[in-house]
């Protein structure tokens, strides 16, 4: 009876995936800084700490310190604040709000020890970002301009305790990726259509704990292993002035998401005080540079121009009771985006970001957690010429400022804020 409930909640869970209109951007760029509640709540922190099995999505050695089995189910609450203005219709300034005001994305992990081996399975939203504008364009009147980008990976992990302070773990992983996109471009308005396409990817890491209260972890991810996404329906179109290029067959040209690498720290001074540290480096310049769309009548390469990444987060935690805990926690992530390639439909410039939370165990066997984030960003300005502008001219012989796209002399006001909430159940 037991197997056929979690068989059943498990194809609950699937099933709420496949309806996710996708998060919004998360922190470092398009990923999250923590997969559960306790994670978010201390700034992300999760390479050394091993006590909630979701962690295993950035080390998944940390799963050797799981104790029998462990059931970790997450949502995530986002609340997107993002304000585009720019030169629209008849030449006047305009500002259109993301009508994006609430988004989700769930997440489960499963682990169990037994002796010196532990395995687990994770099903997680790696990368996500969705907008929904009505821009004023400069050509077309008032047209929907949306963004969806969805990463999700689902796979199991392995450990083994080399010595009863050293643990080595491997994660597999399938991977999915889908990207839908409609925006104007001043001459120009492109609709995409939904292309995606699968793939796979690796990790590995190591968890170290010479002492109770000292742990150290260290991970390795692969990039993704994905196939072209492609369209399936003959959806996308471009549309020029009068001439409509209708019923495009569109692929997205190896299009994959970063290898990274991190180090984490875990220390607890006194026995009801544990700090964290996390470090974390994203090889985002080698998929990211630019993005080649290729329809059935032409092809265009996109600039994204997103920069690598080091980010780091902090967090401390202070246990009240065996039952209560309260945590603070900071993350810092660089912008990898220069202003003049900002873009409203990667909403993706935050730099700082504060976070809190707590969590309460109620019986032995279960804790529930809450966190709640906050990132501050500031405005960014686009030049008289836009990134994308001054490429696309250039691709397709047009004269300097030609496209004349909304995204020129534009500027992006983010701000973002998130709540979690966390079940760990233990048997």
């Amino acid at each position: 009876m037991k197997r056929l409930e979690i068989g059943f909640f498990i194809i609950i869970v699937l099933c709420f995936f496949s309806r996710i209109q996708n998060a919004d951007a998360f922190i470092d760029f398009t990923r999250p800084i923590g997969y559960n509640a306790d994670s978010m709540a201390r700034g992300g922190t999760s390479i050394a700490n091993g006590e909630d099995p979701s962690n295993m999505n950035f080390n998944p050695a940390v799963i050797s310190e799981t104790k029998g089995n462990s059931l970790d189910l997450n949502l995530i609450f986002i609340f997107p604040d993002f304000d585009y203005t720019y030169n629209g219709t008849d030449s006047q300034r305009y500002t259109s709000t993301d009508k994006d005001r609430l988004l989700l994305a769930p997440g489960m992990s499963f682990s169990h020890k037994s002796d010196r081996f532990a395995y687990g399975f994770t099903i997680a939203a790696v990368d996500a970002v969705a907008t929904d504008y009505s821009v004023w364009s400069k050509n077309f009147g008032s047209v929907n301009a949306s963004s969806e980008l969805l990463h999700l990976r689902l796979g199991p992990a392995f450990t083994y305790d080399i010595t009863p302070d050293l643990s080595v773990g491997v994660r597999l992983g399938i991977d999915y990726a889908s990207l839908d996109m409609r925006f104007p471009m001043g001459a120009a308005y492109v609709d995409m259509g939904q292309a995606d396409g699968w793939g796979f990817s690796g990790a590995v890491g190591l968890f170290y704990k010479p002492f109770d209260n000292l742990s150290v972890g260290l991970y390795y991810e692969s990039p993704t292993f994905l196939s072209d996404l492609e369209t399936k329906h003959a959806d996308g179109y471009i549309k020029m002035g009068d001439t409509d290029i209708r019923q495009q067959d569109v692929k997205v040209k190896d299009l994959q998401f970063p290898q990274n690498a991190g180090l984490g720290i875990s220390y607890m001074p006194i026995p009801s005080l544990r700090l964290s540290c996390d470090v974390k480096y994203i090889n985002w310049d080698s998929h990211w540079d630019e993005m080649e769309l290729e329809f059935s009548a032409m092809s265009m390469k996109v600039p994204v121009n997103v920069d690598d990444q080091l980010t780091f987060g902090v967090g401390v935690e202070y246990f009240i009771s065996e039952m209560y805990k309260v945590s603070l926690g900071y993350h810092f992530n660089d912008n990898p985006m220069d202003d003049n390639f900002l873009n409203p439909y990667v909403p993706t410039e935050i730099d700082h970001t504060v976070t809190l939370g707590f969590s309460v165990k109620p019986v032995e066997y279960l804790k529930i957690g809450f966190a709640y984030m906050y990132g501050f960003v500031g405005s960014s300005e686009s030049d008289a010429i836009h990134g994308y502008d001054a490429s696309l001219e250039e691709q397709f012989g047009y004269q300097s400022g030609a496209l004349n796209s909304e995204l020129s002399d534009a500027t992006l006001d983010n701000d973002i804020q998130s709540v979690m909430l966390s079940v760990v159940i233990n048997w």
